[in-house]
């Protein structure tokens, strides 16, 4: 059975390190996350990465660098989901929500490839949020509790 492979959002990642599962608290989970990543089963979009910028987080910013292979750039069939993401669900990035522009680019990454999206994001009936964007393409999506079940992490 094929393992599935995780996109993961902005907001993972920075409600994960700043305020549910700080590293100092829950190193086990960073490292298992680190495992995903040397495997190539937890993946993003370099939009994701811009949004972790030094400014914005810095020391999640410094964990995330060195692992910079897992930041993929947007190719031409990402793109063209991305077009379709935005042209058709008007309310997921506006004007005035310039810093998650990323979240197209997370859901057409993974329905491109079949991925699962992890994000934080609440709010699976809206089609402004990326769950209900997500549940109306079909694709699946998780939050990092849901992640720690389906891998069946033990951190403790």
């Amino acid at each position: 059975m094929a393992k599935t492979i995780y996109c993961i959002d902005t907001s993972a990642l920075i409600s994960a390190w700043y305020e549910r599962y700080k590293p100092n608290r829950f190193p086990k989970l960073w490292e298992q996350l680190d495992q995903l990543i040397q495997e190539g089963r937890l993946v993003s979009s370099t939009l994701v990465l811009r949004e972790c910028s030094k400014k914005r987080s810095e020391e999640l910013h410094d964990w995330l660098q060195p692992r910079s292979s897992m930041f993929h750039t947007p190719d031409e069939t990402v793109q063209g989901q991305v077009d379709h993401i935005v042209n058709t669900y008007t309310g997921l990035v506006s004007a005035g929500k310039a810093k998650f522009q990323a979240d197209p680019f997370v859901i057409a990454q993974a329905k491109v490839s079949g991925y699962a999206v992890i994000t934080e994001e609440t709010g699976v009936g809206s089609l402004g949020k990326i769950p209900g964007v997500c549940n109306a393409m079909k694709v699946e999506c998780i939050n990092l509790m849901q992640l720690i079940d389906a891998e069946d992490w033990v951190l403790g």
